[in-house]
């Protein structure tokens, strides 16, 4: 059987209603991928932010531990019935702590995909610093490391958030910094630093 298409015609009137239909159909489907493509930003962004948050309640927890530790080793060298064994052995038993869990949280996909560059940047030498000051000997410097990197979770949800640029976070943070600096006042450590 052989198709004959020479004498094949379509009316004009069907053959442009066919092409609108065809036009409103791609309209149609280009508007329900952007909807969606936007829909799954809005919730990366949300889901960052929660991620964000968790690792600022990890830091503020592991700040109050390491000070509670570091409260409780000065108790017992006041105490005078505390050997210098005791609290040598105290002391290997309760190590201070480290963030493991904001190195899972960091490395996380969306949070890596969403967070500004900045911040990632400053928050793996945070941890850097943080490795290699989480010591009895370092307790206070550490703890400024602590503080420094909850500054920076702030800053960041507010980026996330829309109510900051990565201009001032870089420079928020800078004056936090040094305000922390003021505060806290072992200055005999040297930290890695990414500026």
């Amino acid at each position: 059987m052989k198709l004959n298409l020479k004498n094949f015609s379509i009316p004009k009137t069907e053959l442009r209603s066919f092409i609108l239909t065809l036009i409103a159909t791609l309209v149609g489907v280009f508007i329900a991928i952007s909807l969606t493509n936007s829909e799954m930003r809005k919730k990366e962004k949300e889901d960052t932010i929660k991620l964000l948050n968790t690792s600022r309640l990890i830091l503020i927890n592991t700040k109050s531990y390491s000070q509670g530790l570091k409260r409780t080793v000065k108790n017992l060298e006041k105490d005078s019935t505390s050997s210098i064994e005791m609290i040598t052995q105290m002391k290997k038993d309760n190590p201070i702590p480290f963030p493991y869990l904001l190195e899972t949280v960091i490395t996380n996909e969306i949070v890596s995909k969403n967070i500004s560059t900045y911040s990632h940047s400053q928050i793996y030498t945070g941890l850097l610093n943080l490795k290699k000051l989480a010591d009895y000997q370092t307790a206070e410097t550490y703890e400024q490391a602590l503080s420094e990197l909850i500054v920076l979770m702030d800053l960041e949800i507010q980026f996330q958030k829309g109510k900051l640029d990565v201009d001032e976070i870089e420079n928020r943070l800078k004056t936090e910094r040094e305000e922390l600096k003021k505060k806290y006042k072992n200055k005999n450590v040297l930290e890695i630093s990414s500026e």
